[in-house]
């Protein structure tokens, strides 16, 4: 996730006029598109330290709280995100995680 945001605010940086993914269609003025995908992370990352000010919690937990997700399949990946959102704020020390229960310093 943390190389994911890097990514986002690298091409936010270059304000291209026109986008080739790899896959979908050309963007044109791709920037609105792209500042709306790192501001949806960072919004899910607020979530999650949000959740985290008020109790120390598992990933299964976090994830149900944050992502609100009843379908199993859609509740699999939301846990994955936010298994990589954790693990982004654990690579800047602004969470911990001890025997499965992810806290504030």
């Amino acid at each position: 996730m943390r190389d994911y945001c890097s990514q986002l605010q690298r091409l936010i940086d270059r304000n291209d006029k026109v986008s080739l993914p790899g896959h979908g269609p050309v963007l044109r003025d791709p920037g609105p598109y792209v500042k709306r995908l790192l501001a949806n992370r960072m919004r899910r990352e607020s979530e999650i330290l949000a959740h985290l000010s008020s109790t120390s919690d598992s990933l299964q937990n976090i994830a149900t709280s944050v992502y609100k997700k009843s379908d199993p399949h859609i509740a699999m990946a939301a846990e994955r995100n936010a298994a990589a959102d954790l693990e982004k704020l654990l690579s800047e020390s602004r969470v911990v995680q001890d025997e499965g229960i992810w806290r504030l310093p």
